[in-house]
Parts: C-alpha cells; structure tokens; sequence
C-alpha cells in the first residue's frame, strides 16, 4: 500500500512524457508538410521565403530615404530586421486562425493533438526565418554592423517572441471555430497593428505620449531587442524584454487554457 503513491506518479510521469513525445512528433510531421508544400512544389523554391520582406525593405528604402527622408542610420538594415520579425508574427497568427477549421480531417483523427496545429504554425514559419537570415546579414554587412557577442542573445528574444505568438494563435485558432467573422477581422488587425510596430520608423522619434501607447505592443520591446543586437552590437533591455516574456506567458497560460476547454467541441463545430 504505500508503494500505490509512487507507482501511480511514476505511471503518470510516463504517461505524460509519451504524450509529450507524440505532440512533439506530430509537430514535425506537420513542419515538414508544411515546409515542402510551401518550397518543393514551386519553381523558386525557397526564393519565395525572403522574396515578400524583401520586397517591402526596397519599397520602404524607397519612400523613406527618397521620396520623404526619415534620416535614420542604417536605415536598410532597420527596416529589414523589424520586417522579419513581423513577418514571423503575422503569417503564424494569420495561419493560426484558420488552422482548426481548415484541418477537419486531422481532428476528428483518434488522440490527435489539435494543439499542434498553431504551434506547428509558429515553427514552420520560424524555420522560414532562419532561411531569410543570410540576406539579413549581407545586409547588416553592408551597413557596417555591430554585431558582436550580444548575439548570444538571440535565442532568447526568439524566444519571447514565440511565447507572445502562441499565447494570441491558441486564442484566434479556438475563437475562429465559433466566430469564423474572425477570418475578416484578424487580417484587419494586424494591418492596423503593423503601424504600431516601429518597422519603418524610428520608435524614439515618437512622442512620449504616443511612445507610452506603443509601449503596450510587445512587438515594440521586441523589434527593439532585435536591432539592439544585430545592428548596434548592444544588449538588450533585460528588464523590458524580461516583461514582455512573463506577460506573455502569463497570457499564454490563459489562452492555452481556453484553447483546450474550446477544443472538446471543435469536431461538432467545424
């Protein structure tokens, strides 16, 4: 009898690690589907993973060093860094919020893991960073970079960055399924909310009062963290960044929380 306690902990140690191991597993099967069908099916391949921010970068250099001068250092390697950054966040929580509706057939699949679906998101589109960094860096090269041992701290702001993307994807995968309004409104919000992102501006050239406002984006603390490191050779903010990632998953718990109570009725409701 009082060895039943220990048993009982220990089978359930192991019935969460085969859990964890089968999400994790699934998680790859969909990246890499998602990888392939993105780049082994089109005739450029992965060209098309820096293609749309680099697209941006000249239509940005172009109006902001031309045609209305913002006068920012470097200003190349500053666009480019927030656009890949943004690029990150918005194709996941634009992704996210169809990926239960549009994945009716993975679902209603026996002990299928349907929280891997926005995560899966937020990785794949994480591996399609990391294919757009040799132009980056060629950039920040050109620009002259600072960049130096504070790279060692770009796994963490990564890191932050995708605990704020899965905390909003769990909300707007499970919310889509009983409000599909929300496929018309996310896209809407984000275009809104790309202009409170200091991508193409310099945030310290904004007003105190409206800086306050953008403050509250976490993209901010973020988009800032990043060029910190990369073009300045700075460290971080710790304390900002150290905000943003328990804000993050303190929201995180919440909706992964709501994600798995929505999640028992998905199957009916899609």
């Amino acid at each position: 009898m009082s060895y039943r306690p220990t048993s009982q902990r220990s089978n359930l140690t192991i019935g969460l690690l085969s859990e964890l191991r089968h999400l994790r597993d699934v998680i790859r099967v969909l990246v890499w589907r998602d990888q392939r069908g993105r780049y082994t099916t089109t005739l450029m391949g992965v060209v098309w993973a820096v293609a749309a921010p680099v697209l941006f970068l000249m239509t940005f250099y172009f109006l902001f060093t031309f045609v209305m001068p913002l006068a920012i250092p470097n200003y190349a390697s500053h666009v480019f860094v927030g656009l890949v950054a943004w690029t990150w966040f918005q194709s996941t929580i634009s992704e996210s919020v169809g990926c239960i509706v549009g994945n009716q057939s993975l679902i209603s699949q026996p002990r299928f893991p349907v929280a891997a679906l926005p995560v899966a998101s937020a990785m794949s589109n994480l591996l399609t960073l990391c294919l757009t960094l040799p132009v980056l860096m060629l950039v920040l090269l050109a620009e002259g970079s600072r960049a130096g041992l504070s790279l060692v701290t770009l796994p963490v702001i990564l890191l932050c960055q995708l605990v704020v993307i899965l905390a909003i994807a769990f909300l707007v995968a499970a919310l889509n399924v009983r409000f599909r309004d929300l496929g018309y409104i996310v896209p809407i919000l984000l275009q809104l909310f790309m202009f409170a992102t200091p991508i193409f501006y310099d945030y310290a050239a904004v007003p105190d009062r409206a800086r306050a406002v953008l403050a509250l984006n976490p993209l901010v603390t973020l988009v800032q963290s990043y060029r910190e490191v990369l073009i300045l050779g700075e460290w971080p903010d710790w304390t900002a960044l150290g905000l943003v990632f328990l804000g993050g998953m303190v929201v995180l718990v919440l909706t992964w929380r709501y994600f798995h109570a929505a999640s028992a009725d998905f199957l009916e409701e899609v």
